[in-house]
């Protein structure tokens, strides 16, 4: 396996971290967009097991992520255009994978925050083969055109690179609710606690973001819509029956229902009983990791 840093040239001058896990033979592409608060290097230990099954691995850290971002902008897309511009990082890093490893089908994972890129991504760009969305939810317009109110309100007062805990307690620290007692405000992502306490322990992980970041990301998730996939496109939905952005299966449910009626390809739902957001890094991680790679070596 050959592991590569890259940095790719983005249209505002932006350099992308990319990383790619590369074995001697490639026969599938997947690339990974990650959650919020976090960064793709999490997900190197899937992307070196999933090598061995002859599958590349290439992830971006979204911008406002990772350990490559300047301190002042952790948390923070852009200011100005942030949604459009991450979207473009993608398609970017799709467009270098497919350059590096011509004529391979790629398959693009998306999750938590990252499935809600991935779903605005396949309306706006055709060049993935099928896509998996991981730990995502519907698009409940009401909630989110209320949030936004809120968030105008406070950015008023502090500012677009501000950050409010209020923000933070109604978009992360409610999800610990259902698992009281509870060791930290994490335990909502995994069963797993040594996942749960190194998560806790970073620095890249769990931080605060900015509210123009969370306007931006609002409006893109507003700009959803299943009806706007592309009709061919093979989607696969993963999440656990635990998982608070899920709503505990039943948004994600919904989601599914809405595709389906929409005339979308669902290739395949699962959800796995107990488990919390983060599947990959979960007490069953190993059926989860399978499964990826199922889906992947099993696409077009």
């Amino acid at each position: 396996m050959q592991y590569l840093e890259e940095f790719l040239p983005s249209s505002d001058g932006h350099e992308i971290p990319v990383r790619v896990w590369r074995p001697a033979t490639v026969d599938k592409i997947l690339v990974i967009a990650h959650g919020m608060a976090e960064y793709c290097e999490r997900y190197a230990p899937l992307a070196e097991w999933l090598t061995q099954a002859n599958i590349a691995v290439v992830a971006l850290n979204h911008r406002g992520h990772g350990m490559d971002c300047a301190d002042k902008d952790l948390g923070h897309f852009a200011d100005h255009f942030g949604w459009t511009l991450v979207l473009e990082d993608l398609q970017r890093t799709v467009e270098f994978a497919r350059q590096e490893m011509p004529d391979v089908p790629v398959t693009l994972f998306g999750h938590s925050m990252g499935s809600f890129i991935s779903q605005a991504y396949v309306q706006k760009y055709q060049n993935i083969d099928q896509l998996i969305l991981c730990s995502t939810n519907r698009i409940d317009r009401a909630k989110l055109m209320v949030s936004l109110l809120m968030l105008s309100f406070i950015k008023f007062f502090k500012g677009p690179r501000g950050t409010s805990k209020l923000v933070d307690f109604l978009s992360f620290g409610i999800f610990n609710n259902k698992f009281k007692p509870v060791r930290t405000d994490s335990d909502w992502i995994s069963r797993d606690t040594e996942h749960v306490d190194a998560y806790v322990a970073d620095p890249y992980c769990g931080y605060s973001c900015t509210l123009l970041m969370w306007q931006d990301f609002i409006n893109g998730m507003l700009s959803i819509n299943p009806k706007n996939w592309p009709t061919s496109l093979p989607v696969h939905f993963i999440s656990g029956t635990d998982d608070p952005v899920g709503e505990f299966s039943r948004g994600v449910t919904k989601l599914v229902n809405q595709a389906k009626a929409a005339g979308k390809t669902v290739a395949s739902f699962k959800l796995y009983p107990g488990a919390r957001h983060e599947l990959v890094n979960e007490t069953n991680a190993e059926e989860v990791w399978q499964d990826i790679r199922d889906i992947v070596l099993q696409g077009q």
